[in-house]
Protein backbone atom coordinates (compact mmCIF):
# COMPACT_ATOMS: atom_id res chain seq x y z
CA UNK A 1 0.00 0.00 0.00
CA UNK A 2 0.74 3.78 0.03
CA UNK A 3 0.37 5.59 2.86
CA UNK A 4 -0.95 8.86 2.99
CA UNK A 5 0.15 11.45 5.99
CA UNK A 6 -2.56 13.10 5.30
CA UNK A 7 -5.07 14.47 3.30
CA UNK A 8 -7.06 15.34 6.90
CA UNK A 9 -4.20 16.27 8.59
CA UNK A 10 -0.64 18.15 8.54
CA UNK A 11 0.69 15.30 10.51
CA UNK A 12 4.29 16.49 9.21
CA UNK A 13 3.80 19.85 10.69
CA UNK A 14 2.30 18.75 13.85
CA UNK A 15 2.52 14.72 14.98
CA UNK A 16 5.74 13.83 13.32
CA UNK A 17 6.53 12.24 17.10
CA UNK A 18 2.96 10.65 17.13
CA UNK A 19 3.44 9.49 13.05
CA UNK A 20 7.23 7.85 13.91
CA UNK A 21 6.23 6.24 17.41
CA UNK A 22 3.24 4.43 15.87
CA UNK A 23 5.44 3.29 12.90
CA UNK A 24 7.64 1.92 16.01
CA UNK A 25 4.90 0.34 17.10
CA UNK A 26 3.93 -1.59 13.81
CA UNK A 27 0.35 0.04 13.53
CA UNK A 28 -2.25 2.78 13.77
CA UNK A 29 -5.27 3.26 14.85
CA UNK A 30 -8.12 5.69 12.46
CA UNK A 31 -11.64 6.29 13.15
CA UNK A 32 -13.87 6.60 10.10
CA UNK A 33 -14.64 9.92 9.04
CA UNK A 34 -18.04 9.10 8.65
CA UNK A 35 -18.74 7.16 11.46
CA UNK A 36 -16.02 7.81 14.41
CA UNK A 37 -17.00 4.56 16.08
CA UNK A 38 -15.51 2.39 13.35
CA UNK A 39 -11.87 2.38 14.10
CA UNK A 40 -9.57 0.37 11.60
CA UNK A 41 -6.41 -0.73 13.04
CA UNK A 42 -4.25 -0.72 9.97
CA UNK A 43 -0.48 -2.37 9.85
CA UNK A 44 2.47 -0.21 9.57
CA UNK A 45 5.48 -2.89 8.39
CA UNK A 46 7.89 -1.88 6.06
CA UNK A 47 8.20 -3.97 2.72
CA UNK A 48 10.58 -5.94 2.10
CA UNK A 49 11.93 -8.84 -0.60
CA UNK A 50 12.34 -12.17 1.33
CA UNK A 51 12.94 -14.46 -1.29
CA UNK A 52 13.81 -13.65 -5.19
CA UNK A 53 13.82 -16.85 -7.09
CA UNK A 54 13.61 -17.43 -10.93
CA UNK A 55 11.45 -20.37 -12.64
CA UNK A 56 11.91 -22.95 -15.58
CA UNK A 57 10.83 -20.38 -17.70
CA UNK A 58 12.69 -17.57 -16.59
CA UNK A 59 10.42 -15.74 -14.77
CA UNK A 60 11.21 -13.96 -11.75
CA UNK A 61 8.89 -15.81 -8.27
CA UNK A 62 9.08 -12.19 -5.39
CA UNK A 63 7.83 -13.47 -2.34
CA UNK A 64 7.69 -10.03 -0.12
CA UNK A 65 6.75 -9.45 3.48
CA UNK A 66 5.10 -6.53 5.02
CA UNK A 67 2.56 -4.04 3.40
CA UNK A 68 4.42 -0.01 3.34
CA UNK A 69 5.67 0.36 -0.49
CA UNK A 70 6.03 3.79 0.02
CA UNK A 71 4.52 7.18 1.88
CA UNK A 72 3.24 10.81 0.14
CA UNK A 73 3.63 13.24 3.23
CA UNK A 74 0.95 16.89 2.56
CA UNK A 75 2.13 19.41 4.41
CA UNK A 76 2.50 23.52 4.43
CA UNK A 77 5.22 23.52 7.53
CA UNK A 78 7.21 20.35 7.35
CA UNK A 79 10.27 21.77 9.06
CA UNK A 80 10.09 19.69 11.99
CA UNK A 81 9.87 15.97 10.42
CA UNK A 82 13.39 16.77 7.99
CA UNK A 83 15.58 15.64 10.83
CA UNK A 84 13.46 12.34 11.61
CA UNK A 85 13.78 11.26 7.80
CA UNK A 86 16.76 9.25 8.22
CA UNK A 87 14.77 6.58 9.63
CA UNK A 88 12.95 5.82 6.94
CA UNK A 89 15.71 5.68 4.85
CA UNK A 90 16.69 3.38 7.58
CA UNK A 91 14.07 0.85 6.87
CA UNK A 92 14.39 1.39 3.17
CA UNK A 93 10.55 3.07 3.00
CA UNK A 94 10.45 5.31 -0.14
CA UNK A 95 8.63 8.40 0.53
CA UNK A 96 8.05 12.36 -1.87
CA UNK A 97 6.19 15.39 -0.55
CA UNK A 98 3.39 17.27 -1.74
CA UNK A 99 4.37 20.92 -0.31
CA UNK A 100 1.73 23.55 -0.07
CA UNK A 101 3.33 26.84 -0.46
CA UNK A 102 0.88 30.17 -0.88
CA UNK A 103 1.53 33.61 0.00
CA UNK A 104 -1.73 34.21 1.53
CA UNK A 105 -2.06 37.08 4.22
CA UNK A 106 -2.34 35.98 8.14
CA UNK A 107 -5.84 36.82 7.34
CA UNK A 108 -6.44 33.31 5.12
CA UNK A 109 -3.53 31.35 6.62
CA UNK A 110 -3.21 32.33 10.21
CA UNK A 111 -1.01 29.54 11.74
CA UNK A 112 2.08 28.90 9.36
CA UNK A 113 5.89 31.05 9.70
CA UNK A 114 6.61 33.37 7.55
CA UNK A 115 6.51 33.13 3.97
CA UNK A 116 11.16 33.07 3.36
CA UNK A 117 11.24 30.49 6.36
CA UNK A 118 8.86 28.10 4.26
CA UNK A 119 10.87 28.70 1.43
CA UNK A 120 14.22 27.94 2.45
CA UNK A 121 12.52 24.56 4.24
CA UNK A 122 11.43 24.19 0.75
CA UNK A 123 14.42 24.12 -0.92
CA UNK A 124 15.95 22.15 2.29
CA UNK A 125 13.52 19.43 2.20
CA UNK A 126 14.50 18.94 -1.85
CA UNK A 127 17.42 17.66 -0.76
CA UNK A 128 16.47 14.98 0.58
CA UNK A 129 13.76 13.69 -1.32
CA UNK A 130 11.55 14.28 -4.43
CA UNK A 131 8.98 17.57 -3.43
CA UNK A 132 6.26 18.39 -5.44
CA UNK A 133 4.81 22.22 -5.39
CA UNK A 134 0.85 22.93 -4.49
CA UNK A 135 -0.43 26.82 -4.76
CA UNK A 136 -3.30 25.35 -3.66
CA UNK A 137 -6.16 26.42 -3.54
CA UNK A 138 -6.58 29.61 -5.68
CA UNK A 139 -8.91 31.56 -4.31
CA UNK A 140 -9.98 35.16 -4.35
CA UNK A 141 -11.09 37.99 -1.79
CA UNK A 142 -11.70 41.40 -1.23
CA UNK A 143 -7.68 42.15 -0.63
CA UNK A 144 -7.16 39.38 -3.57
CA UNK A 145 -7.55 39.51 -7.26
CA UNK A 146 -6.48 37.72 -10.48
CA UNK A 147 -2.94 40.03 -10.40
CA UNK A 148 -2.39 39.17 -7.21
CA UNK A 149 -1.78 35.97 -7.99
CA UNK A 150 -0.04 36.28 -10.55
CA UNK A 151 2.74 38.67 -8.83
CA UNK A 152 2.89 36.22 -5.94
CA UNK A 153 3.16 32.80 -8.04
CA UNK A 154 6.03 34.51 -9.77
CA UNK A 155 8.13 35.31 -7.27
CA UNK A 156 7.80 31.71 -5.70
CA UNK A 157 8.44 30.15 -9.07
CA UNK A 158 11.69 32.54 -9.52
CA UNK A 159 12.41 31.26 -6.11
CA UNK A 160 12.18 27.70 -6.69
CA UNK A 161 13.20 27.57 -9.81
CA UNK A 162 15.25 24.43 -9.73
CA UNK A 163 13.82 22.91 -6.62
CA UNK A 164 10.97 21.40 -7.75
CA UNK A 165 10.10 20.27 -11.11
CA UNK A 166 6.25 20.06 -11.28
CA UNK A 167 3.48 22.86 -9.75
CA UNK A 168 -0.03 21.72 -8.51
CA UNK A 169 -3.31 23.89 -8.66
CA UNK A 170 -6.55 23.64 -7.90
CA UNK A 171 -9.49 26.23 -7.37
CA UNK A 172 -10.90 26.85 -3.67
CA UNK A 173 -14.40 25.01 -3.12
CA UNK A 174 -16.79 27.20 -1.45
CA UNK A 175 -19.02 24.36 -0.67
CA UNK A 176 -16.43 22.83 1.94
CA UNK A 177 -18.28 23.48 5.37
CA UNK A 178 -15.03 24.90 6.30
CA UNK A 179 -14.53 27.15 3.74
CA UNK A 180 -15.05 30.91 5.04
CA UNK A 181 -17.55 33.36 3.66
CA UNK A 182 -14.61 36.18 2.85
CA UNK A 183 -13.37 34.02 -0.17
CA UNK A 184 -14.81 32.69 -3.10
CA UNK A 185 -13.80 30.97 -6.24
CA UNK A 186 -12.99 32.34 -9.16
CA UNK A 187 -15.32 32.36 -12.40
CA UNK A 188 -14.21 30.40 -15.15
CA UNK A 189 -12.98 33.34 -17.39
CA UNK A 190 -10.82 34.12 -14.62
CA UNK A 191 -9.54 30.64 -13.79
CA UNK A 192 -8.88 30.84 -17.83
CA UNK A 193 -6.93 34.00 -17.44
CA UNK A 194 -4.96 32.89 -14.27
CA UNK A 195 -4.07 29.62 -15.57
CA UNK A 196 -2.51 30.86 -18.68
CA UNK A 197 -0.53 33.49 -16.99
CA UNK A 198 0.51 30.74 -14.37
CA UNK A 199 1.65 28.25 -17.49
CA UNK A 200 4.09 31.12 -19.31
CA UNK A 201 5.76 31.77 -15.88
CA UNK A 202 6.00 28.41 -14.60
CA UNK A 203 7.85 27.54 -18.57
CA UNK A 204 10.30 30.25 -17.92
CA UNK A 205 11.84 28.60 -14.44
CA UNK A 206 11.27 24.99 -15.72
CA UNK A 207 8.21 24.48 -13.53
CA UNK A 208 5.50 21.72 -15.24
CA UNK A 209 2.25 23.20 -14.29
CA UNK A 210 -0.82 20.30 -13.46
CA UNK A 211 -4.10 20.80 -12.54
CA UNK A 212 -5.68 18.49 -9.48
CA UNK A 213 -8.76 17.10 -9.69
CA UNK A 214 -9.92 20.30 -11.75
CA UNK A 215 -13.09 19.62 -14.25
CA UNK A 216 -12.08 22.43 -16.39
CA UNK A 217 -10.46 21.24 -20.05
CA UNK A 218 -6.89 23.56 -20.01
CA UNK A 219 -5.09 21.45 -22.35
CA UNK A 220 -4.90 24.18 -24.88
CA UNK A 221 -3.06 25.92 -21.97
CA UNK A 222 -0.72 23.17 -22.59
CA UNK A 223 -1.90 22.52 -18.77
CA UNK A 224 -2.40 18.58 -18.09
CA UNK A 225 -4.34 16.98 -15.15
CA UNK A 226 -2.67 15.16 -12.60
CA UNK A 227 -2.55 13.10 -9.97
CA UNK A 228 -1.11 14.16 -6.42
CA UNK A 229 -0.86 10.53 -4.86
CA UNK A 230 1.27 9.18 -8.38
CA UNK A 231 1.84 5.97 -9.01
CA UNK A 232 4.46 6.29 -11.49
CA UNK A 233 6.88 7.73 -9.25
CA UNK A 234 7.13 5.10 -7.10
CA UNK A 235 7.44 2.89 -9.71
CA UNK A 236 10.44 4.73 -10.45
CA UNK A 237 11.21 4.59 -6.51
CA UNK A 238 10.97 1.45 -5.91
CA UNK A 239 12.58 0.02 -9.16
CA UNK A 240 15.44 2.29 -8.38
CA UNK A 241 15.64 0.95 -4.58
CA UNK A 242 15.92 -3.12 -6.01
CA UNK A 243 17.73 -2.17 -8.98
CA UNK A 244 20.58 -4.22 -7.84
CA UNK A 245 18.27 -7.04 -7.55
CA UNK A 246 17.19 -6.73 -11.51
CA UNK A 247 13.96 -6.10 -10.39
CA UNK A 248 11.52 -4.17 -12.19
CA UNK A 249 8.36 -2.74 -9.67
CA UNK A 250 4.81 -2.05 -12.05
CA UNK A 251 0.82 -1.08 -10.65
CA UNK A 252 -0.71 -3.56 -10.86
CA UNK A 253 -3.62 -1.24 -12.37
CA UNK A 254 -4.72 1.95 -12.85
CA UNK A 255 -7.43 2.14 -11.52
CA UNK A 256 -7.80 5.73 -8.82
CA UNK A 257 -8.84 6.48 -5.88
CA UNK A 258 -12.10 9.01 -6.06
CA UNK A 259 -11.63 11.03 -3.48
CA UNK A 260 -13.01 13.66 -5.51
CA UNK A 261 -14.87 13.41 -8.92
CA UNK A 262 -11.73 14.36 -10.98
CA UNK A 263 -9.23 13.35 -8.50
CA UNK A 264 -6.48 10.89 -10.32
CA UNK A 265 -5.01 9.64 -7.59
CA UNK A 266 -3.96 5.99 -7.06
CA UNK A 267 -5.25 3.77 -4.28
CA UNK A 268 -3.96 5.00 -0.69
CA UNK A 269 -4.58 4.40 2.91
CA UNK A 270 -5.12 7.84 4.96
CA UNK A 271 -4.00 7.91 8.38
CA UNK A 272 -4.88 11.23 9.68
CA UNK A 273 -8.28 13.00 11.20
CA UNK A 274 -10.12 15.99 10.25
CA UNK A 275 -10.57 18.81 12.96
CA UNK A 276 -6.30 18.19 14.27
CA UNK A 277 -4.55 21.06 12.06
CA UNK A 278 -3.66 24.22 13.31
CA UNK A 279 -2.85 26.04 10.77
CA UNK A 280 -6.08 28.03 10.97
CA UNK A 281 -6.28 28.54 7.33
CA UNK A 282 -10.18 30.05 6.35
CA UNK A 283 -10.96 27.77 3.29
CA UNK A 284 -9.65 24.05 4.40
CA UNK A 285 -12.22 21.29 4.00
CA UNK A 286 -10.39 19.87 7.06
CA UNK A 287 -12.01 22.10 9.38
CA UNK A 288 -15.40 20.12 9.96
CA UNK A 289 -16.03 20.40 13.83
CA UNK A 290 -14.27 21.80 16.79
CA UNK A 291 -10.44 21.17 17.12
CA UNK A 292 -8.98 18.47 18.07
CA UNK A 293 -5.52 15.99 18.63
CA UNK A 294 -4.37 13.31 16.69
CA UNK A 295 -2.88 11.92 19.78
CA UNK A 296 -6.16 11.78 21.85
CA UNK A 297 -7.82 8.36 22.53
CA UNK A 298 -9.66 6.47 20.02
CA UNK A 299 -12.58 4.45 21.06
CA UNK A 300 -14.98 2.32 18.91
CA UNK A 301 -15.51 -1.15 17.52
CA UNK A 302 -11.96 -1.54 16.12
CA UNK A 303 -11.62 -3.67 13.13
CA UNK A 304 -8.49 -5.04 11.05
CA UNK A 305 -8.06 -2.91 7.51
CA UNK A 306 -6.87 -4.92 5.16
CA UNK A 307 -4.31 -3.24 2.57
CA UNK A 308 -3.24 -5.38 -0.71
CA UNK A 309 -0.15 -4.27 -2.36
CA UNK A 310 -0.56 -2.31 -5.31
CA UNK A 311 2.63 -3.07 -6.97
CA UNK A 312 4.01 -6.47 -8.85
CA UNK A 313 7.80 -6.83 -8.55
CA UNK A 314 9.12 -9.01 -11.28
Amino acid sequence: MILSVSRRSDIPAFYSDWFFRQLRQGFVLVPNPINQHKVARIELKPLRILNLQTNLLGEKVVKTQGNIEGIVFWSKNPKLIMDKLKYLDSLGIKYYFLYTLNAYPKSIEGGLPSLEERINTFKELSKLCPVIWRYDPILLSREIDINWHINEFKKLCEKLKGYTNNCKVSFVIESYKGCSKSVWAPSSTQRYDILSSFVKIAKENDIQLETCAESGDYLSLGIMPSKCIDGKIFENLLTEKFKSQNIKVTRKNNKIDGQRKHCGCMPAVDIGRYDTCRHNCNYCYARKGSLKSMEGGVFGEIYERKTELEFEYK
